[in-house]
């Protein structure tokens, strides 16, 4: 059997030792350098996918922010990311080549004033946005999904029902229209 399986911790790092009140003083330097690793690894894939045309790897860069962190730093790495990778794309394309004449004729197929070239530049960044949000939410409905599958199928017991949900069990048939 290996040291990981029995202490849970990766080859390498050593044991802190915690004080009487709980707080082990690495843990959070830990996870900000574990976050920053996975949102740059996220940025440099967005950037990737969208220099490949592959949109949808923002998606993807959602799912794996839900299934590597937890809490506020998904909320974080799905905002951040997505604005520095795409946003960082675009603002280098507008030095180059000045892309607010494509942004206004976007705006202006869409119906609004050709005066907004930058709601293209703030839709697009939204875009990004929520595709990796999506990605992010539907990992996380999934496992909780998985969760209370595993609860009900491990015998967790009888799941308790609000009393104002029981409804009266009925033991004899009712008579329906199909019957008479």
């Amino acid at each position: 059997m290996d040291t990981q399986s029995l202490t849970r911790r990766l080859p390498g790092w050593r044991a802190t030792t915690k004080n009487p009140d709980g707080y082990d003083g690495a843990a959070p330097d830990r996870t900000l350098v574990r976050g920053l690793a996975i949102g740059a690894s996220g940025v440099v894939l967005d950037w990737i996918g969208n220099q490949l045309g592959w949109w949808w790897v923002t998606i993807l860069t959602g799912i794996a922010a839900a299934l590597l962190l937890r809490g506020r730093a998904v909320a974080a790495f799905t905002l951040a990311v997505p604005l520095v990778s795409w946003g960082g794309d675009l603002f280098r394309r507008w030095v180059e080549m000045d892309t607010t004449r494509i942004s206004r004729v976007t705006i202006g197929l869409a119906g609004i004033s050709d005066d907004a070239a930058w709601l293209g530049y703030v839709l697009t960044l939204l875009y990004a946005v929520l595709l990796c949000a999506a990605g992010a939410w539907v990992t996380a409905a999934v496992r909780q999904v998985v969760g209370a599958t595993r609860d009900v199928k491990g015998g967790g017991g009888e799941v308790p029902v609000p009393t104002e949900v029981r409804t009266e069990v009925r033991t004899e048939q009712e008579e329906t229209v199909g019957d008479v």
